[in-house]
């Protein structure tokens, strides 16, 4: 997986979230596609992170509710890492990034 980056956007090689810069703010002022509120950079990478790491563990498809999505020890705590740098948790996260995926899939 690939995390394309530049001055203005961030896009992923395997998801469909992305992030991008706010207009007409400092250039720390990011949002991400899937997260309502305005974040730093590292905040938008971490979130793009924890996209990709979510998708490829397939926990945003098979476990919404809780438990331990990502399967393995040193994955959780990579996952929980970057939900910590967001403010959120690993089970909001892939509640979120579920909820997203169901929408996708049912607004075609």
């Amino acid at each position: 997986m690939t995390i394309y980056e530049n001055s203005r956007a961030m896009t992923s090689s395997d998801t469909p979230e992305w992030a991008w810069r706010v207009a007409g703010h400092e250039a720390s002022a990011w949002r991400l596609s899937w997260l309502p509120h305005r974040l730093s950079h590292e905040q938008a990478r971490a979130g793009m992170e924890l996209d990709e790491l979510l998708s490829r563990n397939g926990s945003a498809a098979t476990d919404p509710t809780g438990g331990h999505p990502t399967g393995d020890p040193s994955t959780q705590e990579r996952a929980e890492t970057l939900a910590a740098v967001l403010g959120i948790t690993v089970q909001r996260a892939t509640t979120v990034l579920h909820q997203r995926m169901h929408d996708r899939r049912h607004s075609q």
